[in-house]
């Protein structure tokens, strides 16, 4: 399936370019889109659209931070790990009763292809007056959301802003005396520490459910509709209609936001592979748009592509990579002289292919920073000196 190939803009964000994985990669990653995709878990009913599929790459875990180490001098070659949460853990029915009245119920009303469907996710009260921290899939293409609190109240929510890159939306009710989570440090995770997710599963049938894991790696990198994101993993039960929910430490802290769990090709369940957004990442990209509309730090190009494979350039007779299908007036591209029609087969002296890999390259820097970027035009490799913009809304 292939989503987004054209990107404009426009937009909030400059083209949804994706990361490259590094080539060393290539032959497991090959692997993992063949045999298993990601999908994002928002519970959508019948007639409605439900959340985007995306490919996922095997990736070699990562060991994780912020954990304290002693040596146990009983055997010389054993290290015990000592994680920081060990010592002032809360039981589970503890971080239930802390945590639930910060988790809401999110339903949605969605129009697709004449029909009218219902979406149903899960929310994280950011602020007492009321913004909220969800999935963008959650609430994308929503005509109306109501927002129900742990208390039976329901409201009319509005979204203040959304970003398809790292699946971050903010949601505002009418409200002013909500229960405001506390957010940890995802940093500080380890492989092993216990985490817990409260959400509805299913929709609201089964509101308010607890499921119970570890922490299966603090930092995997997992492909996403043309992007790659650094998601926490766990084995924790997740399903449709956990999106947007909270992941809490043994502290009662919010240190993830649920978004995606592994899926077959064959649209079996994978068990015990479920991913949550970091909340660093999450509460940065939330503020931004609570503050800006848009995300500050993003590197734009200027530019609008069209990713062609190697079937589909001969299927449609055009040369496949990623053809510059639109340059945006005033904007760092075409002060570089990049022209409709280019190839953009390099970015900084790193060749790319596709969204996935001219995204990863690109979001190594910051706006303002100068790059080469490499176009092919008439047969000819051209580098253009480039300064990347900022997003702006």
């Amino acid at each position: 399936m292939f989503r987004n190939n054209r990107m404009d803009e426009n937009n909030l964000y400059d083209p949804v370019f994706s990361p490259r994985p590094p080539k060393k990669r290539s032959g497991l990653k090959k692997f993992g889109k063949a045999v298993l995709g990601l999908a994002l878990v928002a519970c959508v009913s019948v007639g409605s659209v439900m959340g985007y599929n995306a490919l996922f790459p095997a990736q070699p875990a990562d060991p994780g931070s912020g954990a304290t180490q002693t040596q146990n001098q009983t055997q010389a070659s054993q290290t015990v790990y000592l994680p920081t949460y060990s010592e002032d853990a809360m039981t589970a029915p503890e971080i239930f009763q802390k945590g639930v009245p910060s988790v809401v119920s999110i339903t949605t009303t969605i129009q697709s292809y004449g029909q009218i469907g219902s979406g149903s996710g899960t929310g994280i009260v950011m602020s007492a007056d009321g913004y909220i921290i969800t999935n963008n899939h959650v609430v994308e293409g929503a005509q109306t959301i109501e927002v129900t609190l742990n208390d039976g109240r329901s409201f009319d929510g509005t979204v203040v802003g959304t970003d398809a890159n790292t699946d971050i939306a903010v949601v505002h009710v009418d409200a002013t005396d909500l229960t405001a989570a506390e957010f940890g440090d995802s940093s500080s995770l380890v492989t092993g520490e216990p985490v817990y997710v409260i959400g509805n599963p299913l929709g609201t049938q089964f509101a308010e459910t607890m499921t119970d894991g570890i922490v299966s790696a603090p930092s995997r990198e997992v492909a996403i509709d043309n992007y790659i994101m650094n998601l926490i993993q766990t084995n924790a039960a997740i399903n449709p209609g956990n999106s947007g929910g909270p992941m809490f430490n043994s502290q009662g802290q919010v240190v993830g936001v649920v978004n995606a769990k592994i899926m077959q090709s064959n649209a079996n369940d994978v068990e015990g592979i479920g991913f949550a957004i970091p909340i660093e990442t999450a509460l940065n990209v939330a503020n931004d748009l609570i503050e800006y509309g848009y995300v500050t730090d993003r590197p734009v190009l200027g530019v609008s592509v069209q990713s062609l494979t190697t079937q589909e350039a001969l299927f449609y007779r055009l040369e496949p990579g990623l053809i510059v299908k639109e340059v945006t007036a005033g904007g760092p591209a075409e002060a570089a002289g990049v022209q409709v029609n280019d190839k953009i087969v390099a970015f900084n002296g790193v060749e790319v292919e596709d969204f996935t890999e001219l995204n990863y390259e690109k979001d190594k820097y910051e706006p303002g920073d100068t790059i080469t970027l490499t176009v092919e035009r008439n047969g000819s490799r051209i580098d253009l000196p480039l300064v990347l913009g900022t997003s702006s809304n």
